[in-house]
């Protein structure tokens, strides 16, 4: 007799579990199951702003160039990224590629590398972002800080703050 109430009390916890896990968010329910709330394309507006202790409010780099801009970031399952940004030109860089991970409970780290070329076409520079990115509750959006380091081919290095906010593409 004690067998089988203990079946039943376990039986209906079991589904009490996972009756509360499936009325969680999207996140939520990605974080349980042990995928990625991040994977997906995302519109994203960057903005480059001067090297500083609070990048988020660091002056804006001057404007030779769009700033903010939009930027497209693809996360892949399995911790890798694409990015393309519009602040110059297709013929002055090329495609972005990096990894990522998840950090914390809604939080992500990336980063991402991309070349610079110059008006001949040749190499300048390598621009590498590091950004950390919290995700909204809903997984719909995002916000992100980093910081993006230009090494020039002769090796000298300058960092800028970067700020983003990103929104997921959907049909």
């Amino acid at each position: 007799m004690k067998k089988p109430g203990l079946l039943i009390c376990s039986t209906t916890a079991a589904l009490l579990l996972a009756c509360g896990l499936a009325a969680g968010g999207d996140y939520d329910n990605a974080w349980r199951s042990g995928g990625s709330a991040l994977a997906g394309a995302w519109e994203v507006e960057t903005t480059v702003r001067m090297n500083a202790d609070d990048c988020t409010s660091a002056p804006l780099v001057p404007p030779f160039a769009p700033n903010p801009f939009p930027s497209f970031y693809a996360f892949h399952d399995g911790g890798t990224m694409t990015e393309q940004g519009s602040r110059s030109p297709p013929s002055n860089r090329s495609t972005g590629f990096g990894v990522w991970e998840r950090a914390g409970r809604q939080q992500y780290v990336s980063l991402v590398k991309f070349q610079s070329f110059d008006e001949n076409g040749l190499l300048a520079a390598i621009i590498e972002i590091r950004s950390e990115m919290s995700l909204a509750k809903n997984a719909e959006s995002f916000e992100g800080l980093g910081h993006l380091t230009r090494t020039d081919i002769s090796g000298n290095s300058m960092t800028f703050c970067v700020t983003m906010t990103g929104e997921r593409m959907s049909l």
